[in-house]
């Protein structure tokens, strides 16, 4: 389910190479500068895998197999590749799997297709999530929808992005017992504002990236009513992390992090109150 949990704005590099020309003999010098615009790569590419403490969705606590354990660690992959169709449009499809660590029987697997339109700062996409979800003898499945805007903003020394996220769940339904098919409930949705920042520690080598998350829940997540969970509509949590990316070559970045967060109420019956959590990754960037 790793979605990109908030949306980052894909942009294309251009650089320039300035060659200079001489002419002339004897007491004449002349110099032009010649500028020449490279042209842009028509895809990237990226492959990571990392490790969580915990499998933190949406401010879930996912795999915490009993009401005594924290909850399990997960391993995953994700892969990933965008079609650069213009300087302004792109389209990324990838996959994602995961593996828990402590609960060895939780595996799933994310196929995910997302279109993005950049107009300056501003990047506004639409995508498409296929969730598959396995373990203890029981499947389930959702289509999800998702809406995305988000704004860079250049600060000088560092920059910040805005963004807001809305997950609309296609189904199947959660209330289909007979197949056990669904995940959520049909037609439940999820609204995230997320605020990044990325600060420049060594050149582009060693870099800050600090996030806080604000999620709103309508039917998604559900909290206990009496002797059972029910899903409700209001705020879900509140979530802060720092991340430390290292950058070993152009192809390489290493990056650990830490996370908190702050339900509103106990998710799913398995969601304490303050939840800490933490992990790495490598990225392979083409």
């Amino acid at each position: 389910m790793k979605l990109n949990k908030s949306i980052v704005a894909l942009t294309s590099l251009v650089a320039f190479a300035a060659t200079p020309l001489f002419a002339g003999t004897g007491k004449t010098f002349k110099e032009t500068v010649v500028v020449e615009e490279e042209e842009t790569p028509w895809y990237n590419a990226a492959l990571s895998t990392g490790w969580d403490s915990l499998y933190m969705f949406r401010g879930y606590n996912t795999i915490r197999p009993d009401g005594n354990a924290y909850g399990s660690g997960i391993y995953w992959t994700d892969v990933s590749f965008t079609w650069n169709i213009t300087d302004n449009d792109f389209l990324t499809v990838g996959s994602w799997v995961g593996f828990g660590t402590q609960n060895t029987s939780y595996k799933e697997f994310d196929a995910r297709a997302t279109y993005t339109h950049t107009f300056g700062d501003l990047a506004a996409s639409l995508g498409y999530t296929f969730y598959d979800v396995w373990g203890s003898g029981n499947t389930v499945y959702a289509n999800e929808l998702n809406a995305a805007l988000a704004y860079t903003i250049d600060l000088g020394g560092f920059t910040i992005t805005p963004s807001a996220t809305y997950f609309f769940n296609l189904g199947p339904d959660l209330e289909d017992s007979a197949s056990n098919t669904g995940l959520v409930a049909t037609a439940s949705s999820f609204l995230v504002f997320r605020l990044d920042a990325n600060i420049p520690l060594y050149k582009d080598v060693i870099s800050l990236a600090p996030y806080s998350a604000f999620g709103l829940n309508f039917g998604y997540n559900t909290r206990p009513s009496g002797d059972s969970l029910a899903q409700f509509d209001g705020a879900n949590n509140l979530e802060f992390g720092l991340a430390l990316p290292i950058k070993i070559n152009d192809v390489i970045t290493v990056s650990g992090y830490g996370a908190y967060s702050l339900a509103f109420y106990d998710l799913g019956g398995q969601t304490d109150e303050n939840t800490f959590w933490g992990g790495a990754k490598v990225t392979f960037a083409f």
